[in-house]
């Protein structure tokens, strides 16, 4: 497919454009001398100097625009996407626009490889844009093995690519785990604006989780929702709206009173907002930047539940030199409200959380089941090393110590009635731990071997001292 577009970028694009390089001109026939006659001897003249022209200055348009090589592509969305370039007014504005709008078509997978090519216009002093591209895949299909909150998973994804002409995507998977027992999502994406940092996306999911290791139970959710993310200097945004019903099924026959109370169904309408700013080196085993994500939710839009919830995270990271790295991490939540249901609550402990204890380990218990908690806090402070004999410096040597708790706000936790001190016995006397062991950078997940040794534990908590095995993206 070849189109072109005049100075106005919604115009009718034409087939089968060619342009003359501003470097041709110079060198046409009617410019070169074919006979070369004597001339008598002169005087040498002092070379003239060069001239240079400001190109941040030197004033210019797009006067028409061509693209070749994209099976699909939609004019409205072509318009969006060159308009900055039309309203260049000099080189340089034109010369970047054009880089950025051959950019954008890379990263919306339009195209895999765009080749720019300015040229001079034949009937004025503005200038002709081509683009030559090579096509982007129409689908992908890929399988692999997702891991992270102590949870392994193997994934099936097939994602259509530029379905009607503007970079729109539908990725749908399929996916099974050592806790997700089935779980399926589809996922329309749509760029706003012909730019790929802006997006709105509309998913469908449903997913069944056992929580039998843990608490005496089943999770079966549905849910629709609807985003817009945006990315920008200071950070990424996303607005969410979503729809969820929840079932907490199959109870065990040791399942706890407090468990009994909260199964059956519920229908969750939230409305969301994420900020999340990260600048670190690497997701996995970072080396100097920092990570920040605040994440807030009302739940109350119609529905069963009527919440407000808060979660924060942030982290950060210094270089020692000679191989040394320090990082620090804080992550709390506050979940408040008349009505809430164990699935919307906080838990803590594991070997990507709070080491040292078993995965929800730490917090408010019924007999056998972890119901989770209303607030809670988790620090932990790691030191990298480097190892003797080893030049790698994808495996360190690891030495932390871990700290966290979580209740809940009502008569249960902190709530309780004719009992005085327990704000200040929960922010004073957490769960803690301390360890040591080795960490491996992957490309994709960082792994971790430690020797755990819990130092302070309550009486609800499942301390677990020894040898863990951490396998994730994110640790505390």
């Amino acid at each position: 497919m070849a189109s072109d577009t005049a100075s106005n970028p919604s115009a009718a694009m034409e087939e089968g454009f060619s342009v003359r390089s501003i470097f041709s001109e110079a060198m046409s026939p009617s410019n070169i001398s074919r006979t070369a006659p004597a001339e008598p001897p002169r005087r040498e003249v002092p070379p003239a100097k060069k001239k240079s022209v400001d190109v941040s200055r030197s004033n210019t348009r797009i006067s028409r625009f061509s693209i070749s090589g994209v099976s699909r592509i939609r004019q409205g969305f072509l318009g969006s996407l060159l308009q900055p370039a039309f309203d260049a007014k000099t080189i340089k504005e034109a010369v970047d626009e054009a880089r950025e709008a051959a950019g954008k078509l890379r990263a919306l997978g339009i195209a895999k490889a765009v080749v720019v090519q300015m040229d001079k216009s034949e009937d004025s002093d503005a200038l002709d844009v081509h683009f030559h591209c090579q096509d982007g895949s129409r689908y992908i299909i890929k399988t692999g093995v997702d891991v992270g909150d102590s949870e392994g998973t193997a994934s099936i994804t097939g994602r259509l690519n530029n379905i009607w002409g503007g970079g729109e995507s539908f990725e749908a998977n399929y996916a099974r785990g050592s806790k997700t027992q089935a779980a399926f999502q589809g996922t329309l994406s749509i760029p706003v604006e012909a730019d790929p940092r802006k997006k709105i996306d509309i998913a469908a999911n449903q997913a069944i989780i056992d929580n039998r290791p843990y608490s005496s139970h089943d999770e079966l959710r549905r849910t629709l929702s609807m985003a817009y993310r945006a990315e920008g200097r200071s950070g990424s945004h996303e607005v969410l709206y979503s729809l969820s019903w929840r079932d907490i099924c199959n109870l065990g026959t040791k399942a706890s009173p407090s468990l009994r109370t909260d199964a059956g169904h519920t229908l969750k309408s939230s409305l969301g907002y994420t900020f999340t700013c990260d600048t670190r080196d690497s997701p996995t085993v970072p080396s100097t930047g920092s990570y920040a994500r605040v994440a807030t939710e009302f739940a109350g839009i119609g529905g069963d539940v009527l919440f407000g919830k808060s979660h924060v995270e942030l982290q950060s990271n210094q270089n020692l030199g000679h191989g040394y790295v320090l990082s620090s991490s804080m992550h709390g939540g506050l979940l408040w409200g008349p009505r809430t249901s164990i699935v919307d609550r906080f838990f803590v402990g594991g070997s990507t959380s709070v080491r040292g204890f078993e995965y929800r380990g730490i917090g408010p218990r019924d007999g056998e089941d972890s119901i989770g908690g209303d607030v809670f806090y988790a620090a932990g402070l790691s030191l990298l090393t480097p190892l003797p004999f080893v030049s790698s410096d994808a495996l360190k040597g690891h030495f932390w110590a871990n700290a966290g708790q979580c209740a809940l706000l009502d008569h249960r936790g902190l709530g309780r009635p004719g009992v005085s001190g327990e704000l200040a016995r929960f922010l004073t006397s957490p769960s803690a731990a301390v360890g040591f062991g080795l960490v491996y950078r992957h490309s994709m997940v960082r792994v971790e071997l430690s020797c755990c040794l819990p130092i302070v534990a309550t009486p609800t908590d499942r301390p677990k001292p020894g040898m863990h095995f951490g396998l994730g993206f994110q640790f505390l």
